[in-house]
C-alpha cells in the first residue's frame, strides 16, 4: 500500500482505531487477569472454609464422644460401691440418653472390680472369666447387654493399659462393625485397674458425611491418618477396604502423606469415581486422627470467575466497537491535510493522552474548515460531559452515596451507558438493604431472617455468604441452646449430688463412725473431724481451736506404740494403717478405739495428710475379755481332767499288774505306767503354765527325772543322774513324745545300763537339752555297758526303742546312737509350730 497516497480519512481512522485496541485490549488484559485472579482465590478460600468448617464439627462431635468416655472412666475412678447392677444400669442411661453411642462399656482387670469374679463366671454380660465387662451395644438394633470380646489383644483395651493414658482407636471391625472406640483407662489407688469408654459407629458417620453437598455435584468423604476409607458416598463397598494410596494417583498419593501427619490443603486431580476434573480440600479432625476431604468439581467451583471473565471481554468489545465508530466519525470531518488543523489537532491529541480532556479546538479557521474545529469542540463537549457525569455518580458511590443518580440528561449510547450506572447503583442500593436487614436481624440474636433478594455474579458471592453465615449461627444458636438446658440439668443434678452430701455428713453424724483429718506433724493436728466426735466428751471447737491435738486423746501408754507403728507405716511407704488402741475420754473415761486410716502422700511421695475413722470398740474389747477368761479357764478344766484321767489310768495299771506274778508281764505293765504318768505329767504342767499353750520343759524335766529316780530306787544304787536343761518353753506336740522318749532312754539305762557294773563303781546318767533358736538337740547318755554290737537299734524287738525311733520321727528329727564309753543317744529336731 502506498502511504502517501492513503486519504487522510483513512490515516485517521487507522491510528484512532489501533492506538484505543491497544490501550482496551492492555486495560482489558489486566483487569480480567486481576480480577479473575482474586476471584479464584476467593473461590479457593471459601472451599477451604468449608472444609474447615466440616472438620471442626465433626471435630466437636468427636470430643463430646470422647468426653462421654473419659466421663465413664473418671466415675468409675471414683466409685467405691463395688455393685454391679448399679455400674451396668449406670451405662445402660448413658447409651439411652446418647443414640448416636453405639456402645458403652467398662472392662475390669481380673477380680479388679469387687474380687468376686468366680460368682459371675458366664452370668449375663460376663465371659467363663467372670470378669466384669459389660458392653451395653445397638449392633443388632435394640439396646442389649453383651460381655466385651477380644480385650486380651485388641487395642481397645491394651493400649490403655500399657500406655496409662486415653485412647481413641483407629477404625476397626468389631462383629462386623466399623467402629471408632473413645478409651479411658481407671485407677484405684494409682495402680490400673481397667477402661471406660464409648464406641461409635463409623455407618453413623458415613451417612452424616454423605449428606454433605458442595455445589451442584460436589460431595465429601472422610478418612484415617492411614488413608482408609471411613465415609464415601457412592461407593460403599470400599469403607473400611480400601486406602488412599489404592487409587495409584500421584495427586491423591501425595494428599494421603500429607494427611498421616496431619496436615491440611489441597490438590487438583482426577476424581477417580466420576472422572471430573476435581480440587480436594482436606482437613484434620484432630480428636481421632481423622481427616475430612471435600470434592469440588473445579468448573463448578469456578463458574462465577468464567462468567465474570466473559461479561468483562464483551464490555471491553463493545467499547472497542463503540470508539471506532467514534474514531471513524472524527475521521468523517477532516478530509483535507491543513497544517492549521492538523497542528490543533496534534494538540488536542497530547492533551488527551495525558487527561485534559478541556481542551478545546481553536475556531478561528477559515470558513471553508471552521466547521471541523467547531465540531471537535462539540464532540469533545459531548464526550466530556457524560465522562464527568459518570466520574461523579461513580466517586459518590465509592464514598457510600447509594442514592446518587446519573442526573444530566444525556442522550444516545452516553444514555444508556447513564442508564447502565443508574441500573448498578439501584441494584447495589437493594442488595446492601437487603444485607442490612438480615445483619441487623442478626444483632437482635434472630437467625431465621434469609436472604430473600439473591445477587448476581460477584454479588451472589455476598449474598450467599451471608445466608451461609446466617445458617451457621442459627446452628450455634440453637448448639448454645441445648448446652443452656444441658447446663441447667447439670445445675440440678448438682443441687442434688449436694443435697446427697448433706445426707451422707448426716447419716455419718448419726453413727458411731468417727471421720478425722489429721497433719502429718508431731501430735497429730486434726484439720477436720466429725460433730459426732462429741461421744468422747469434745467437740469439734476443741480441735479447730488448736487447743487438743489427737495425741492428747490417746491413752498415755498406748501412745508411744501408736506412733512407732505409724511412723514405720509411712517410712514403708504404705497407704493404709490399721490400729487398736484406747482412748482417755474428756471426763477421763479408758475406752478402746479401732483407728482405720489412709496416708495421702503427694507428688514426691512424701506424706501429705491423714485421712481415716474409729470406731468406739469398747463393748466388744470387753467381750474378748471376758471370753478370753472364759477360754482360760475351759484349758485349765481340760488339761486338768486330762491329768486326773491319766493318773486313774496309771492307777489302774498299776493295781492290774498285781494280779500277775510274771516279771515281764509286770515289767511291761509299770512302764506303760511310766508312759502314762510322763504325758499326764504334761498336762499337769500345761494346766499350771500361764498361756496354756507351752511348757517349762526344764521344770518338767526335772520332775520326770525324779519320779524316774522314785520309781526305780535310785538311791539304793551307786547311780547318779545328771541333768543340763536349758530354759526353753516347748508345746505340747513336742513336748509330749520328747518325755516319752527322755523316759523310755533313761529307764533303759537305769533297768539295763549298769547290771554288769561292780556296786562300788559309779553309774552316771546324763541328760542334755540345748538350743540354737528353733533348732533342738536331746542328749541321753551313760558310762555303763552299752548295747550290744549285734544289736540295731532302729530293728529291734524292744518296745521302748520302737516308741522312741517312731516319735523321733513324729517330731520330725532324726537320732544317731554312739557306743564309745557306754550308750549316748543324740536327737535333733526342731520345734513344731502351731498353725
Amino acid at each position: 500500500m502506498d502511504w502517501k497516497n492513503t486519504s487522510l480519512k483513512s490515516k485517521l481512522i487507522l491510528f484512532i482505531v489501533v492506538g484505543v485496541l491497544l490501550v482496551l485490549v492492555t486495560s482489558t488484559s489486566v483487569i480480567i487477569s486481576t480480577v479473575t485472579s482474586q476471584e479464584e482465590t476467593l473461590a479457593y478460600e471459601q472451599s477451604i472454609e468449608n472444609a474447615r468448617g466440616f472438620a471442626n464439627y465433626f471435630d466437636s462431635d468427636m470430643r463430646k464422644n470422647h468426653a462421654i468416655g473419659q466421663t465413664i472412666a473418671n466415675s468409675m475412678n471414683a466409685y467405691d460401691s463395688a455393685n454391679r447392677d448399679e455400674v451396668n444400669n449406670i451405662l445402660k442411661e448413658v447409651a439411652v440418653r446418647n443414640p448416636n453411642l453405639l456402645g458403652t462399656y467398662v472392662c475390669y482387670e481380673p477380680n479388679a472390680f469387687d474380687g468376686n469374679d468366680q460368682l459371675f463366671i458366664s452370668a449375663e454380660g460376663h465371659d467363663e472369666t467372670g470378669r466384669f465387662i459389660p458392653y451395653w451395644n445397638r449392633i443388632n438394633g435394640d439396646l442389649t447387654i453383651d460381655p466385651l470380646l477380644n480385650y486380651e489383644e485388641s487395642d481397645y483395651y491394651q493400649l490403655p493399659k500399657t500406655t496409662k493414658v486415653d485412647h481413641i482407636i483407629d477404625p476397626y471391625f468389631y462383629e462386623g462393625v466399623f467402629i471408632v472406640s473413645y478409651v479411658t483407662p481407671i485407677f484405684k489407688d494409682d495402680e490400673f485397674v481397667g477402661i471406660g469408654g464409648v464406641d461409635v459407629s463409623l455407618t453413623y458417620l458415613d451417612e452424616v458425611v454423605s449428606e454433605v453437598k458442595i455445589f451442584d455435584t460436589g460431595y465429601a468423604f472422610m478418612t484415617g491418618n492411614t488413608g482408609i476409607l471411613i465415609s464415601q458416598p457412592e461407593q460403599k463397598d470400599w469403607i473400611g477396604y480400601r486406602t488412599l494410596y489404592d487409587f495409584n494417583v500421584p495427586e491423591i498419593t501425595a494428599m494421603a502423606d500429607e494427611i498421616k501427619v496431619g496436615n491440611c490443603g489441597f490438590i487438583d486431580t482426577i476424581d477417580p469415581t466420576t472422572g471430573k476434573t476435581v480440587v480436594m480440600f482436606y482437613e484434620p479432625i484432630k480428636t481421632g486422627n481423622f481427616s475430612f476431604v471435600l470434592v469440588v468439581p473445579k468448573d463448578e467451583m469456578l463458574a462465577g470467575v468464567t462468567e465474570l471473565r466473559n461479561n468483562l471481554i464483551v464490555i471491553s468489545t463493545i467499547s472497542i466497537i463503540f470508539m471506532t465508530g467514534l474514531a471513524a466519525i472524527i475521521a468523517g470531518f477532516v478530509t483535507r491535510p491543513i497544517n492549521e488543523i492538523v497542528a490543533d489537532f496534534k494538540d488536542l491529541s497530547d492533551a488527551a493522552v495525558v487527561g485534559e480532556l478541556h481542551a478545546r479546538a481553536d475556531t478561528d479557521v477559515d470558513i471553508d474548515f471552521k466547521n471541523i474545529p467547531l465540531g471537535l469542540n462539540e464532540i469533545l463537549d459531548a464526550f466530556t460531559q457524560p465522562m464527568t457525569e459518570t466520574m461523579r455518580v461513580t466517586n459518590e458511590l465509592a464514598k457510600g452515596e447509594l442514592q446518587t443518580r446519573v442526573a444530566t440528561d444525556l442522550k444516545g449510547e452516553f444514555k444508556h451507558i447513564g442508564d447502565t450506572l443508574d441500573s448498578f447503583a439501584t441494584k447495589l442500593n437493594a442488595i446492601i438493604d437487603e444485607s442490612n436487614a438480615v445483619l441487623t436481624a442478626f444483632q437482635n440474636e434472630d437467625f431465621t431472617r434469609k436472604i430473600k433478594l439473591k445477587g448476581e455474579g460477584d454479588f451472589r458471592i455476598l449474598t450467599d455468604g451471608i445466608e451461609k453465615t446466617r445458617q451457621s449461627l442459627y446452628s450455634a444458636t440453637t448448639e448454645r441452646k441445648k448446652a443452656e438446658e444441658e447446663l441447667i440439668r447439670y445445675s440440678k443434678e448438682l443441687e442434688q449430688s449436694n443435697q446427697m452430701k448433706e445426707e451422707m455428713e448426716r447419716v455419718v453424724e448419726n453413727s458411731p463412725v468417727i471421720v478425722f483429718k489429721w497433719r502429718a506433724e508431731k501430735g497429730w493436728p486434726i484439720d477436720f473431724v466429725s460433730k459426732n466426735i462429741s461421744q468422747f466428751g469434745y467437740s469439734t471447737e476443741d480441735f479447730a481451736s488448736g487447743k487438743v491435738t489427737y495425741a492428747d486423746i490417746v491413752y498415755p501408754q498406748d501412745l508411744p506404740r501408736v506412733e512407732e507403728q505409724l511412723q514405720r507405716k509411712c517410712d514403708e511407704g504404705a497407704n493404709e494403717f490399721t490400729i487398736e488402741y484406747r482412748i482417755l475420754t474428756k471426763y477421763g473415761k479408758i475406752v478402746w478405739a479401732d483407728e482405720r486410716t489412709f496416708i495421702r502422700r503427694n507428688a514426691e511421695g512424701n506424706v501429705d495428710y491423714l485421712q481415716g475413722i474409729i470406731v468406739n470398740i469398747d463393748e466388744r474389747k470387753r467381750a474378748e475379755e471376758a471370753l478370753l477368761k472364759v477360754e482360760e479357764i475351759r484349758k485349765k478344766e481340760i488339761h486338768h481332767r486330762i491329768k486326773n484321767n491319766l493318773q486313774v489310768i496309771s492307777t489302774l495299771l498299776y493295781l492290774e499288774s498285781d494280779k500277775f506274778k510274771d516279771k515281764k508281764v509286770r515289767d511291761a505293765f509299770k512302764n506303760s505306767q511310766d508312759r502314762v504318768r510322763t504325758m499326764a505329767l504334761v498336762h499337769e504342767k500345761l494346766y499350771q503354765s500361764e498361756d496354756m499353750e507351752s511348757i517349762d520343759f526344764a521344770d518338767y524335766t526335772k520332775n520326770l527325772i525324779t519320779y524316774l529316780s522314785q520309781s526305780y530306787v535310785v538311791g539304793n544304787r551307786n547311780i547318779t543322774i545328771d541333768l543340763d536343761v536349758a530354759d526353753v518353753f516347748l508345746n505340747m506336740d513336742t513336748a509330749v513324745p520328747l518325755g516319752i522318749i527322755i523316759n523310755e532312754l533313761v529307764s533303759n539305762s537305769l533297768k539295763y545300763a549298769f547290771d554288769d557294773k561292780d556296786e562300788n563303781e559309779k553309774g552316771i546318767i546324763s541328760v542334755d537339752i540345748e538350743h540354737h533358736g528353733d533348732n533342738f538337740m536331746l542328749t541321753v547318755s551313760d558310762n555303763g555297758s552299752g548295747i550290744p554290737d549285734d544289736i540295731d537299734f532302729r530293728d529291734t524287738e524292744s518296745l521302748g526303742l520302737q516308741l522312741v525311733t517312731n516319735l523321733v520321727e513324729q517330731i520330725d528329727g532324726n537320732i544317731e546312737l554312739k557306743k564309745d564309753n557306754g550308750t549316748k543317744f543324740i536327737i535333733q529336731f526342731t520345734e513344731e509350730k502351731y498353725n
